[in-house]
């Protein structure tokens, strides 16, 4: 008798079934910085990129409605869950730990295909930051809803270092995270070699040519990308999109 796919199984299948490969573009940022260049009107981004190579995008709870079910014909969503304060003060900005602002029944009810949280570890909180993980990743899986966390260091300058990446990484996995999500660093390798889930990449070193990066992971075993102002404040978004998908899917 075949087994039946679970539905964890089928939405991670559906996550990466454009050759085996996930890039979603990433236009949560307003919830942290308010107003930002590229997103003025978010609505109007994802629909003028709906015949793009993207697979889908990570958006805020409350945006969701605002996009026009003809514009995410075909696109994943990629629910954000959560949060740590704003910029627009410092003293409002929590850097050590963000708390989910969403249930697996809101992100079901809106169809998401998985939710993103922040993993936040290496300052006061890291207790806090695993329970959370832990607790979102069985609340979702319930549903049957895959869970990327996204690796972060408290000390936002050490977000490319190799060690924490890697151990990072590995962390989240343990506590039930279907995909990661981290920053480049240069032994990227290390970091996918001994991760038992896939990792994409949240974004290169500015100074680098980005599709060269995007070439470098996937050889070193990452299996997506999740951009965020390397595309929306790109002068050519559409060209950007197509050269990083010609990248990661050659």
């Amino acid at each position: 008798m075949e087994l039946q796919m679970t539905g964890l199984e089928k939405r991670m299948s559906k996550l990466f079934s454009n050759k085996g490969k996930l890039f979603v573009a990433a236009f949560d940022h307003p919830q942290i910085y308010g107003i930002m260049q590229g997103l003025e009107n978010t609505p109007s981004l994802v629909a003028s990129l709906r015949a793009s190579e993207i697979d889908g995008f990570i958006l805020n709870p409350g945006m969701v409605s605002h996009i026009r079910p003809q514009d995410f014909k075909n696109k994943l969503l990629v629910l954000r869950a959560s949060v740590g304060g704003t910029m627009l003060t410092w003293d409002s900005y929590d850097g050590n730990y963000h708390q989910s602002i969403a249930s697996a029944e809101h992100a079901a009810a809106l169809d998401a295909d998985a939710a993103l949280f922040m993993f936040v570890l290496g300052g006061t909180r890291d207790k806090d930051s695993e329970l959370e993980l832990s607790r979102v990743c069985e609340e979702y899986h319930r549903l049957g809803i895959p869970v990327i966390a996204e690796v972060l260091n408290a000390n936002y300058e050490k977000n490319n270092d190799s060690d924490f990446i890697a151990s990072g990484a590995r962390i989240a996995a343990e506590l039930g995270a279907d995909i990661i999500k981290a920053f480049y660093c240069k032994d990227f390798e290390r970091v996918t070699s001994q991760c038992p889930v896939p990792v994409i990449l949240a974004g290169g070193p500015k100074e680098a040519d980005i599709t060269e990066v995007v070439k470098e992971v996937v050889s070193k075993g990452a299996k997506g990308l999740a951009f965020g102002r390397n595309l929306f404040q790109a002068d050519d978004i559409k060209g950007l999109i197509k050269d990083l998908d010609r990248a990661l899917r050659k």
